[in-house]
């Protein structure tokens, strides 16, 4: 699964870690500040590690959005997201 929160550092994250939001060098966070309550609902994207596969959109013609919350900076569930209307690129769909 790929998102967009925290520190962008390529972190393999699994339901109940804590987000990293520390920062080194050219690393950035999304959003740029942690929320105060460090609650976010954000979208992402299945990732396939098939080498075989020419795009993940291969293993995953259906389903390919995700909807992760996060509560209490811990990550506490990913299901399958299908918006309403087309959503940007790691969308954050809610936050405080």
């Amino acid at each position: 699964m790929g998102f967009s929160v925290g520190a962008l550092t390529q972190h393999a994250y699994k339901i109940g870690d804590e987000l990293n939001w520390q920062t080194k060098g050219e690393i950035t966070c999304r959003p740029a500040q942690k929320p105060a309550n460090g609650n976010i609902k954000t979208v992402g994207y299945f990732n396939c590690d098939n080498t075989k596969c020419p795009s993940w959109q291969d293993c995953f013609p259906v389903v390919q959005l995700a909807l992760i919350e996060i509560k209490n900076n811990k990550i506490v569930s990913v299901e399958v997201f299908d918006p309403p209307a087309q959503v940007d690129e790691f969308a954050i769909v809610e936050m405080d």
